[in-house]
Formats: C-alpha cells, sequence, structure tokens
C-alpha cells in the first residue's frame, strides 16, 4: 500500500497484477484545467483506490475521489464550494478493439503506453463531474418570491405610519 505521496505517473497493468492500494493527498493547485474557471485554487484533493483485476483479466482502477473546487455562483456571482466524490470504476484496455468488449460496468480507458498521468486521468473525471451551472442552494439574488411576499415587500418599504398622526389631526380640529 503506498500512502500520502501519490506518484505522478502509473503504469495501471502492472498496477492491477499487484493488487496496490493508493491513498493520498495532493493539492488541488495541481489541476490546472479544473481550477482554471476556479475562485480559489486552494484546497486538496484527496485520493483512494485499488487496483485489481476482474474475473476475466481486466485491470481494473476502483476507489474514490473527494474535492471541494470553488467556483462562481452564477446567480449572484460569488464563490461557492462544489463538493465533488467520484467513485470510479476503470478498466483498462491497450486495443481498440478492446474497448467494445469491456463489460458495461466500467469505464474503459484506452492506454496509449504502458505509463499514465494519475493526475491528469482523475482531473478529467472530474471535470467530467462538476456541474453545469454552479449556484448557491439558498442564493439570495435568485429566490423565488410570490405576488404576495413581493407585494409585503413593497409595504415594507413605504414609509410606516407614525402614530402621532391622530394626535396632529387633533390638535388641528381643537383650535
Amino acid at each position: 500500500m503506498l500512502t500520502s505521496t501519490l506518484p505522478e505517473l502509473i503504469k495501471p497493468i502492472k498496477l492491477a497484477r499487484q493488487g496496490l492500494i493508493l491513498k493520498g493527498v495532493f493539492p488541488l493547485s495541481g489541476m490546472k484545467r479544473l481550477t482554471a474557471d476556479a475562485f480559489s485554487k486552494e484546497g486538496s484533493v484527496e485520493v483512494d483506490i485499488v487496483f485489481t483485476k476482474d474475473g476475466e483479466g481486466y485491470p481494473l482502477m476502483q476507489g474514490t475521489v473527494t474535492t471541494c473546487v470553488q467556483l462562481q455562483c452564477q446567480r449572484c456571482l460569488e464563490g461557492v464550494g462544489v463538493d465533488l466524490e467520484l467513485t470510479l470504476s476503470l478498466a483498462f484496455v491497450q486495443k481498440e478493439s478492446r474497448v467494445e468488449q469491456v463489460p458495461s460496468i466500467y469505464e474503459a480507458v484506452l492506454l496509449d503506453s504502458e505509463e499514465i498521468s494519475l493526475i491528469e486521468l482523475l482531473e478529467d473525471e472530474l471535470i467530467l463531474a462538476l456541474p453545469i451551472m454552479a449556484y448557491h442552494s439558498d442564493c439570495e439574488a435568485y429566490r423565488y418570491r410570490t405576488d404576495k411576499e413581493l407585494e409585503s415587500e413593497k409595504m415594507a418599504e413605504q414609509k410606516p405610519e407614525n402614530p402621532f398622526d391622530v394626535l396632529k389631526q387633533l390638535k388641528g380640529k381643537i383650535k
């Protein structure tokens, strides 16, 4: 088992034969494409993955990847934290003809060479998991209000009645 420091390049077929477990954390700032439009590059990506082989001999990478990316709320234009938690189940193949044969419970990854960048692979998966539009769930800038609520807001904005106005009217009648 490898912990803490994650390798930049991995050989998934070799790691699957060995049954290696990778656990660790790396900075979110290392994922340039993921953080390109982010409010902040601060944070980390937690990785907990296992390399194995399935019954048909496909090398697999299974596990979870979690992070929080600060994106721009499309309603109020402030920063909003978007939590991403992925459950990965990837099968690696070296020939394009084998991609179609991979069982549907796995996502097929075609390898161009023996090595692949772990960070780029995980970054691709995280980008695919990003929401189309990020927003606060309780964003005041886009809160839906009924006609009655809008009317009561208008009434509240008007100048409140002065309780002494009645006395002013009475004073005018006495003279």
